[in-house]
């Protein structure tokens, strides 16, 4: 039985409309990329959103002067380096990053930054547009014909030839590629490649526009969606439509305390976890009320993002969300445990994922086959989530749907047993531990994929298992691979997953006693930065805690 005192506190976070209100963390990052937006469109018109945005960043810094990427997060070079292109009074953020990159020369923060990142040039890239579009470089034009070139004529081209390119963004950042791309353009050097390149500009503006979803906001992400407007400011685009859809998002989703989170929300994600635990408790009318809401919330059309057929769902039910690989086997799972059957609405979604798969036969996160960058690779995560969401409908499915659906499985654990870590481990994609010297949780990655295998008898599994019940601290959590630091959610994800498992019984026990504190008063939770999300950048969300926990602690 789901414990009381979560299951009181999660039904209070539900919102008129029956969704789960998402509680995502404030973001010096986003904070910043959203006022050096509004201040190169118009400081006058957006003074007050300007100000307010410097007073959050001024009163949020650590006592260093320095940021992370949230509130919780420790300082790091590209939140620092943001707040200080959005503060010229951040004095010590500045001698900071003159520490870290040499000087302010173009050509040193270019080599830092470009360090930072790697191959993957997503963020890099738009890091320097940024600082160069707010005039921080001497010589705008030369900083702008320096940084690597963002080919923005390639998105006019068929998606399907997107997989057999060298480009240098993830699959969801072709407005950052055509904006960055249109601004190093208008300082390009006159000549005959600048007019051949000029002559793709209009089409390349139509794609920017099916991208842009109605209320403005790329991936209804501030950081996406200023790094466009910045650009579009850049290549004198300032009153295109594009660009004042993009400013408006900015200004209305700028919270009342003058920040941005990282995301709009998360909202259909904490919903479909919260009712795959909740369901039970549930009347009739209810899971009625929700398998509609769900199928509701469900993609009907080729997705204009990524192209990606109907049947999938994003994290948000905003207009800007694309659909992806956790947050539709999320709604399966959920709808299964609402009492929802093998309806058009979740064949859709299997055959959705099915369509995704790679030929390694894991899965990515939006697109299949693209694989040159690493969040565009298949990933252990949503490989093991995507194989849950199947199974638990499989026995139902028709032919030859479930013929082609146990042909994907055997794939999704090849994948899965080929990838696995030599200690047993798996290392997640989209989380992560910022405390970590490299960023990753392989403990939480395991029992992800060990919870959402549980029933799967296979050698390699054990090997995880016996994984998860070696990182265990002596204080009954779960956390860092370094055993000093315990973690909440990783604790309760660890509990869901070893709790099949006899043998593992005195570890749950251990476990749970570990969590009874934030059981009992599920608002002390702390907050624990774990998402791992467009590049390095950490955000936590309010409502993991109380989920996991509900799943992990239970009433007798």
């Amino acid at each position: 039985m789901i414990n009381k005192n979560l299951k009181e506190y999660l039904l209070t976070m539900r919102e008129e409309d029956g969704f789960f209100r998402s509680g995502l963390s404030d973001s010096p990052i986003s904070t910043a990329i959203a006022c050096v937006a509004l201040k190169i469109a118009d400081p006058e018109k957006y003074a007050s959103q300007i100000n307010a945005a410097e007073a959050w960043l001024e009163a949020n810094c650590n006592a260093d002067g320095l940021y992370g990427d949230s509130i919780e997060s420790p300082p790091n070079l590209t939140a620092t380096y943001l707040a200080a292109m959005a503060l010229p009074s951040a004095k010590r953020a500045k001698a900071y990053l003159e520490t870290q990159f040499g000087s302010f020369s173009f050509e040193d923060v270019k080599r830092g930054l470009l360090a930072e990142y790697g191959k993957d040039l997503t963020f890099s890239v738009p890091l320097l547009a940024l600082a160069t579009a707010s005039g921080f470089f001497a010589d705008t034009a030369a900083a702008w014909r320096g940084m690597p070139r963002f080919p923005f004529e390639t998105a006019v081209l068929p998606e399907s030839l997107f997989k057999y390119m060298n480009l240098p963004v993830v699959s969801y950042a072709i407005p950052a590629l055509i904006c960055v791309g249109l601004a190093q353009l208008n300082y390009m050097k006159d000549g005959i490649l600048k007019r051949l390149r000029s002559l793709a500009v209009k089409k390349a503006l139509r794609v920017l526009e099916a991208k842009q979803p109605e209320d403005g906001g790329f991936l209804e992400a501030a950081p996406l969606t200023g790094f466009c407007a910045i650009c579009l400011c850049a290549a004198d685009m300032k009153t295109h439509p594009v660009t004042q859809k993009a400013l408006q998002f900015l200004v209305d989703t700028q919270r009342e305390n003058g920040a941005w989170p990282i995301d709009r929300d998360l909202r259909q994600w904490v919903t479909t976890l919260a009712l795959t635990i909740l369901a039970p408790e549930f009347s009739t009318e209810e899971k009625a009320f929700y398998r509609q809401a769900l199928a509701q919330s469900q993609t009907k059309n080729t997705h204009p993002f990524t192209r990606s057929m109907p049947g999938g769902w994003a994290w948000t039910t905003h207009s800007g969300g694309v659909p992806d690989a956790d947050d539709t086997p999320s709604a399966l799972i959920a709808l299964h445990a609402l009492g929802e059957g093998v309806t058009p609405t979740v064949i859709n979604g299997i055959k959705w994922l099915l369509d995704l798969q790679n030929r390694d036969g894991g899965i990515p996160t939006f697109c299949r086959g693209w694989g040159k960058l690493p969040f565009d690779r298949s990933c252990p995560d949503l490989t093991a989530h995507t194989f849950r969401a199947i199974s638990l409908y499989m026995n139902d499915l028709p032919e030859p749907l479930r013929s082609r659906a146990r042909k994907a499985q055997r794939s999704l654990l090849h994948f899965l047993e080929t990838t696995q870590n030599p200690d047993g481990s798996f290392t997640p994609l989209w989380f992560g531990d910022q405390l970590a010297a490299d960023k990753t949780a392989p403990v939480y990655g395991s029992a992800v994929v060990l919870e959402h295998l549980a029933g799967i008898d296979k050698p390699f599994l054990r090997k995880t298992l016996d994984y998860l019940l070696k990182m265990q601290h002596k204080t009954g959590g779960w956390g860092g691979t370094d055993g000093k630091t315990d973690y909440v959610i990783t604790t309760a994800r660890c509990i869901s997953a070893l709790r099949p498992y006899p043998e593992a019984a005195e570890a749950v026990a251990c476990g749970i006693e570990f969590l009874r504190p934030f059981a009992a008063s599920p608002q002390t939770a702390p907050l624990e930065p774990i998402g791992l999300y467009f590049a390095h950048l950490w955000y936590s969300e309010k409502l993991y805690a109380p989920i996991f926990l509900a799943k992990a602690v239970t009433d007798d």
